[in-house]
């Protein structure tokens, strides 16, 4: 399973039934009994994408002056992240698992809203300026792997 695009082993501990999902040496390690090990992973990367997104949206919205209302982390399907004219962001959880650049430039997508509601020319320039990432790159990875990051339960 990937976390940030990087490929990790997921281990269960069954010797500790209580404690945090620990990630490190490319292996995520859950305790607990082994019925629960997919809904602590599972639990473990949405609040890493919580963390992850949440420093990275507040520091790109931030740079631009302009405030979010509220970050919001779900597991949807249709989409990996929206912006409403009250500076609400909602992004997928799953996220966590795209390459670094990838789930970059979806933040930087979502928060270059707050200025541009649209997706014009301003948009993009301003949208460009927010990440290193490549769009293009980024976008066209989604649109490859997306389906994967659904397929993890």
């Amino acid at each position: 399973m990937p976390v940030l695009g990087i490929p990790h082993l997921i281990r269960g501990d069954a010797s500790r039934s209580r404690g945090v999902v620990r990630r490190e040496n490319g292996m995520v390690t859950a305790p607990g009994a082994p019925e629960h090990l997919s809904r602590r992973v599972t639990d473990f990367l949405k609040a890493e994408a919580r963390r992850e997104i949440a420093l990275r949206t507040r520091a790109k919205a931030a740079s631009l002056g302009r405030p979010v209302t509220a970050i919001t982390i779900r597991d949807t399907k249709s989409r990996w992240g929206s912006c409403n004219s009250a500076g609400r962001i909602a992004f997928s959880w799953r996220l966590i698992m795209a390459p670094e650049y990838v789930l970059d430039y979806v933040v930087a997508h979502e928060v270059a809203h707050l200025v541009e509601l649209n997706h014009g020319v301003r948009f993009w320039r301003l949208c460009a300026s927010l990440t290193d990432a490549d769009p293009k790159a980024a976008r066209a990875w989604l649109k490859r792997h997306g389906p994967e990051l659904h397929s993890y339960r």
